[in-house]
């Protein structure tokens, strides 16, 4: 047979305290051991006798206190910054914060102009003539005097000539 049951393992099994395998071990030695089960009975009948006590002299306030009581709260108006702190709950923040997040996304694009800024098409047609007005050979380049063009390559080489003297070079014969 089993040792008898601690007072410690007692309240806990009145209280529900154990885990199902202990309270089903503990059950089973109650029912069988008579001295655990005098104990047993001692502790919940000790528990009743402190409820029942605490009910006897449990005292209610009267009625006049109640009823100022819930005179003055409902007289009682929140201070602004109770009411300011409401606004900053979650349930209201959140969807406050999104509405606003997407009012500043979609906003900034009606305020910002639409797009990149557009060219006239002239500009491309301009720049494209003078682009070729400039090519020597090309078959659009008449307006262009090609002596014009041999007197100018001439002036420009003899502005962007360097002196370079020929490198000498030796070489060992030594194998």
């Amino acid at each position: 047979m089993m040792q008898h049951l601690t007072n410690d393992i007692l309240l806990d099994y009145v209280h529900g305290e154990l885990s199902p395998a202990d309270d089903a071990s503990v059950y089973a030695h109650i029912e069988h051991c008579q001295p655990c089960r005098t104990e047993y009975d001692a502790e919940v009948a000790l528990g009743e006798m402190l409820r029942a006590q605490a009910a006897r002299e449990e005292r209610e306030l009267p009625s006049s206190v109640k009823a100022e009581i819930w005179e003055r709260v409902r007289a009682g108006k929140p201070a602004l910054w109770n009411r300011a702190a409401a606004w900053l709950r979650p349930g209201v923040a959140l969807p406050l914060a999104a509405a606003l997040a997407i009012a500043a996304y979609f906003g900034s694009t009606y305020i910002s102009p639409q797009g990149a800024p557009s060219i006239e098409a002239s500009y491309y047609l301009q720049d494209h003539a003078a682009m070729n007005s400039t090519v020597p050979f090309s078959d659009r380049a008449s307006s262009v005097n090609p002596v014009d063009l041999e007197t100018a390559a001439a002036v420009d080489t003899q502005q962007t000539a360097v002196n370079v003297q020929p490198a000498s070079y030796t070489a060992d014969a030594n194998p």
